[in-house]
């Protein structure tokens, strides 16, 4: 009897620290929570080498090009419009915290890239005669400057840059035992397949928004995450990354006229984001195992 009297004390005893246990608050940095976030965004670019390919009819590459992005001027009615959100430069994140502090996320880098006019390049290669009547020949390092009625190259549909990450948060600080408000750290890496709509002018020939799976792309991000009433939160964030593209189709109807190259880029955006619980509290997460 007396055995059976202090087991049943000691079970009285672990049961408020389990019942404690099962109603703590899950953080947003915990295992099961799901969040979602959308953003727009400014990038910058290095130079690059642009190898222009279309079979005997010409192979050239341009040098040290320049270029920019195209952020639109801001317009409520673009902006915050279900129809026309994806028309700025625009980032979105669907991420699921796979462990307490670490997630998986899944989502696109819509970025502009725009080759800028007046290009001072090296010209180095050939163009038949009868492509252009601007550049004919054979080349070797020519500098040139480009004149965007003549030629131009541009991605303003975007380089899509679709983002497989691996993601580590750190709790910075939180208010209250509700954590009504918090802010929250972030790094990631990731990486995935780029999908760019090509516009080129060139030979007499403007042709728009050519669709490919161009190449791939790798990215390093962090950010600041500001949460407020556990389900809502703004976010600033920065990131770095190159871009190789292989195979930029040119023209919609020859898939042997593309464009190849390599940059790096820079990044800044600000998104605004909601939080979704699995298992809005603890649960026995932490629950002693006998």
């Amino acid at each position: 009897m007396k055995s059976f009297v202090v087991f049943a004390l000691a079970l009285l005893s672990v049961f408020p620290s389990i019942a404690q246990v099962k109603h703590k608050q899950k953080k947003s940095t915990a295992a099961g929570t799901i969040f979602f976030y959308w953003g727009y965004n400014r990038s910058y670019y290095t130079k690059s080498n642009i190898r222009f390919s279309g079979g005997e009819s010409y192979d050239f590459k341009l040098k040290d090009v320049r270029a920019t992005d195209r952020p639109d001027k801001f317009d409520a009615g673009v902006y915050f419009n279900p129809t026309t959100i994806t028309v700025p430069q625009y980032n979105a994140r669907l991420g699921y915290y796979i462990n307490d502090k670490w997630a998986l996320t899944i989502g696109v880098d819509h970025y502009k890239y725009v080759m800028a006019d007046k290009n001072n390049v090296l010209l180095d290669g050939f163009i038949a005669q009868g492509v252009d009547t601007n550049w004919v020949g054979n080349f070797s390092d020519e500098p040139v400057v480009t004149n965007m009625d003549q030629f131009h190259y541009e991605n303003t549909n975007g380089v899509n840059f679709i983002r497989l990450e691996l993601m580590r948060s750190f709790d910075i600080w939180e208010l209250g035992r509700k954590r009504q408000f918090a802010i929250t750290g972030n790094l990631g890496a990731g990486l995935g397949p780029i999908l760019t709509y090509n516009d080129l002018n060139f030979g007499q020939i403007h042709s728009f928004a050519t669709p490919s799976i161009s190449g791939y792309g790798l990215g390093l991000n962090g950010s600041v995450r500001f949460e407020f009433f556990k389900h809502f939160f703004l976010s600033v964030e920065s990131g770095l990354g190159l871009v190789h593209l292989t195979h930029v189709r040119t023209r919609p109807d020859d898939r042997n006229q593309f464009a190849r190259q390599a940059f790096g880029f820079s990044s800044y955006f600000a998104t605004a984001g909601f939080l979704f619980y699995l298992r809005p509290k603890n649960g026995c997460d932490s629950c002693p195992h006998w």
